[in-house]
């Protein structure tokens, strides 16, 4: 019984569909962060080694993203979506029969690649039947929905990691991504028109919609905007385990509270952000968010540098620096697809790609400079917040020179 656009319910059920397809990866990621120790056990390999999952699988949700974007203009949102999905379902299964770490590796990568696959037509299908802020507004919406599944997840991943051990948390996965193709394929239409799915892709026409999206020099400096902000909460989530459990010592029940708290924020940011739009610019409310990162950021670097910080100040600040996205994700992704409508499945892919790459890079910096301190992990995160906020300025420059060019016409 295939959803019709007619239908009064079609803007609700939609967006609860498209939340709960890109809910897979915050499920992948966040359900297992306390069971990092358990698993280094299980292996017999250092904490470090287990981290490395984390960013193998952005990497494989860039890749993932590279191909899905492109590939869902030519075959259709749903037939990708779908393929996404079932990749993800086979990864994690195997992952959870593992018995080496490298296999580990290897299916995570996989399973990130069908996560990529899948999420990146969240979306573009709105941006198919949406426009203007109405696509902001939903990007917002369904990014609020999603963050439900870290505010879950870690809670989800403690009390199975007590109930059946690390592999468990695999298993919940593969039932989740089970329902939701079901759900998907019976009650999602297709956004895509007809007419436009040609059910081929030639190297050049990939190529060609890349080439376009850099060509627009507003859309690049969004999207390393973007990705650097999202970098840096990326960097905090591989080492949260490290943070709370190892270096302060908290209990596996408190651990899903602590980490509750930033998705708690972020969702109020997110709530505000719909309302706010009402009376202010994406590009506004972008800039504010990335203010508050950037304060949370700068006050959390400089205390793991000059003292023995406090937990509580500690959680404050990540709570900030986390919540600030929800002002900062939705309405850079609503510009980034307003300025290229015509490709907007390889804008959206190119978000994914770029965003997670930098996320791999950046996640994997403090366990390359590991020093049992807080130093490597909070540094890295400013970094990014700094080079978010520089990227934003020049975008907004590049803009008020264009307008000050126009009106001087």
């Amino acid at each position: 019984m295939t959803l019709k656009t007619n239908n009064k319910y079609f803007v609700p059920i939609t967006t609860l569909m498209l939340a709960w397809l890109t809910a897979m990866s915050p499920f992948a990621t966040d359900t297992y962060l306390s069971a990092m120790p358990n698993m280094a056990d299980f292996f017999s390999v250092h904490l470090s080694l287990v981290e490395i999952t984390l960013s193998i699988y952005f990497l494989g949700f860039a890749v993932g993203n590279f191909f899905g974007g492109p590939l869902s203009d030519s075959f259709g949102r749903k037939t990708i979506a779908l393929t996404g999905v079932i990749l993800y379902l086979f990864s994690a299964l195997a992952i959870s029969v593992s018995h080496r770490i490298e296999l580990v590796w290897v299916f995570r990568f996989t399973q990130a690649f069908g996560g990529g696959f899948a999420s990146v037509t969240s979306m573009v299908f709105v941006r198919d039947w949406f426009k203007g802020k109405q696509v902001a507004k939903l990007a917002t919406l369904i990014g609020m929905i999603m963050m439900l599944a870290p505010l879950f997840a870690p809670l989800i991943g403690s009390l199975l990691l007590e109930l059946n051990g690390w592999q468990t948390i695999f298993h919940f996965m593969v039932v989740f991504a089970f329902v939701l193709f079901v759900a998907f394929y019976v009650i999602m239409p297709e956004s895509r028109q007809k007419s436009m799915i040609t059910r081929k892709l030639t190297t050049q026409q990939l190529i060609g919609k890349y080439k376009l999206f850099f060509s627009n020099r507003n859309a690049v400096m969004v999207l390393l905007t973007v990705s650097f902000a999202v970098a840096g909460m990326f960097t905090f989530l591989t080492g949260a385990s490290f943070t709370y459990i190892q270096y302060f010592g908290v209990g596996l029940g408190v651990f899903p509270l602590l980490f509750a708290v930033n998705v708690i924020c972020n969702l109020i940011l997110s709530l505000l952000n719909t309302v706010l739009l009402k009376r202010f610019e994406p590009e506004q409310l972008v800039r504010a968010g990335l203010y508050i990162q950037f304060l949370s950021g700068a006050f959390l670097m400089v205390l793991a540098y000059f003292s023995q910080p406090s937990i509580w100040i500690v959680v404050l600040l990540i709570v900030s620096f986390m919540g600030s996205l929800g002002m900062v994700f939705g309405n850079s992704t609503a510009i980034i697809l307003n300025l290229l409508p015509e490709i907007s499945g390889s804008a959206n892919a190119m978000i994914g790609v770029v965003r997670f790459l930098f996320s791999s890079v950046a996640a994997s910096l403090p366990a390359l400079f590991y020093t049992g301190t807080l130093v490597p992990m909070t540094t890295v995160m400013f970094i990014c917040t700094l080079l978010a906020n520089f990227f934003f300025f020049r975008f907004l420059r590049t803009r008020q020179k264009a307008a000050k060019t126009v009106s001087d016409l």
